[in-house]
């Protein structure tokens, strides 16, 4: 148990790095090309906030873990909302403008529709798969060739070609091996608990993978700056389907559990609609919503064990 949890601690922590490390040395990378701030904003930093996710469900799908990479997903969606918004805004009390999120969050709910098609067979073919990630490209040139009056979330870039070049490779490692501690922990875990590894994908990995999300967002919180945490978190989300989803079903067709499309599907749905309500409330939302939303966030994790 102790060495179960200590692979997750550790492996969440050369993910958390790993994927900072990563963004920085990326921006540097891009900023000498000449790619604007915009554009890395969109492309680099939130695929970036999107990596543990990524390289653990690539990881899970790799050693037959289906069931962990498809409930980091939804998981992470969840904790997104509930978690990561709910608490950054009861620490520094943020306001969530509906005319500002509605583009992209209808975009991620009819994401989700497509989403839940693709998962009524109980798989996610090659082809789904394909056609997850072109949603993606499509999505991001659409938020490039129509510039919307926004705040980008930036990252400073790091000084030096060779510290880039360093941290670039750091992180790599750091992710590569962050999975590797993290899965082992989890579905060892998920042995010594008894409980299904969906359940422990969607509760303790997906926490793990939201540690950047989070970060960002009480940061940016602190800083006044709403609405990169609350377009940090829709964006997230619809890189998690889009990208994650769709590049490990290229890579290897997902198994799925009938039984997620009765729980955990509509609870990341419900999630996703709340933020609609929540851009209509006086402004910033108070900490009773927030602590609603965290609350709620842990009624579901408590109703998984009770599965």
């Amino acid at each position: 148990m102790i060495t179960s949890v200590l692979y997750l601690i550790v492996g969440a922590g050369f993910l958390f790095f790993g994927a900072d490390w990563l963004v920085k040395s990326a921006v540097f990378f891009a900023k000498r090309l000449k790619i604007s701030s915009l554009v890395i904003g969109l492309t680099v930093v939130a695929f970036g906030t999107s990596l543990p996710e990524l390289v653990i469900s690539l990881k899970a799908a790799l050693t037959n873990a289906s069931a962990i990479a498809i409930g980091n997903i939804v998981g992470s969606n969840i904790a997104n909302v509930g978690l990561v918004l709910g608490l950054s805004s009861f620490i520094f009390p943020m306001a969530i403008y509906y005319h500002e999120i509605k583009r992209d969050l209808y975009i991620y709910l009819f994401v989700c529709i497509v989403f839940i098609i693709f998962l009524s067979d109980g798989v996610i073919t090659r082809l789904e798969g394909f056609a997850l990630f072109a949603g993606l490209i499509i999505y991001t040139w659409s938020c490039i060739k129509y510039k919307r009056d926004q705040n980008v979330e930036s990252v400073p870039s790091v000084g030096g070609m060779s510290k880039s070049l360093i941290l670039f490779s750091l992180g790599l490692i750091g992710l590569y091996f962050g999975a590797e501690l993290f899965i082992a922990g989890a579905i060892e875990l998920a042995k010594i608990l008894g409980v299904s590894e969906a359940v422990i994908g969607m509760s303790v990995v997906a926490l793990g993978t939201s540690l950047p999300e989070l970060s960002t967002c009480i940061v940016a919180s602190f800083r006044n700056e709403h609405s990169i945490s609350v377009g940090n978190i829709i964006g997230s989300n619809l890189f998690n389907i889009l990208s994650v989803i769709g590049i490990v079903g290229i890579v290897k067709p997902l198994i799925i559990n009938d039984g997620i499309m009765t729980f955990e599907i509509p609870v990341m749905i419900a999630f996703g609609l709340i933020l609609i309500p929540l851009g209509f409330v006086k402004q910033p939302i108070s900490r009773i919503y927030s602590f609603l939303l965290v609350a709620a966030y842990f009624g579901f994790i408590y109703g998984l064990f009770l599965r």
